[in-house]
């Protein structure tokens, strides 16, 4: 029985480095996102998205597109382009298999009920499915700050952020409109 314990304890001495040292890569390498998203992804700013939870794919897919240059944003694009592939491919697995904490904006349930029916009528759920948690290029978008969503659909419907998918998808949708999606997927 103690050889059984002292061979047992000797496997998870051993094993205990190596899964550190993967958790610790990432969080290091996600040390120059915190300011704006966060230590964990839960961003404390309603002017930044958080990234937990966040579908892997689209993560990394947003990463390059900031590095490439086919999507730009004033901070995102110099802090992407310094980062290899391998780092990109770590901050999405990071990231993505964080916790995302619940949104704290203050919600209207009758525009979220408006909301709702928007994304039934949008058919949403194609693509960012029935919880709204995405699924592998497309982006979770529950539970994420009430102000990012409203500047993001508003965005792709002015032509600032461009998608063959989200532009044509929201450019009919007036202000109120988009604040009553938005109140609606930031409560879920």
């Amino acid at each position: 029985m103690k050889l059984k314990l002292k061979v047992l304890a000797g496997a998870a001495a051993l094993a205990l480095p190596v899964f550190l040292f993967t958790g610790t890569a990432d969080a290091a390498k996600s040390d120059s996102c915190a300011h704006c998203h966060g230590t964990d992804g839960n961003s404390t700013s309603s002017a930044y998205p958080s990234l937990a939870g966040q579908t892997r794919e689209y993560l990394y897919r947003q990463i390059k597109a900031f590095k490439e240059g086919t999507r730009k944003n004033s901070m995102m694009s110099p802090a992407a382009v310094v980062l290899s592939d391998q780092d990109a491919q770590d901050l999405a697995e990071y990231f993505s298999g964080q916790t995302l904490v619940r949104s704290t904006a203050k919600t209207d349930p009758a525009m979220i009920d408006q909301g709702k029916k928007i994304a039934f009528e949008a058919q949403c759920v194609i693509c960012h499915q029935p919880n709204f948690k995405g699924l592998n290029e497309f982006p979770r978008v529950s539970r994420q700050k009430y102000p990012y969503i409203v500047k993001q659909l508003k965005d792709f419907r002015d032509g600032a952020r461009v998608s063959d998918i989200m532009g044509p998808t929201v450019k009919n949708l007036t202000d109120e409109q988009i604040d009553a999606l938005a109140q609606y997927l930031t409560s879920l």
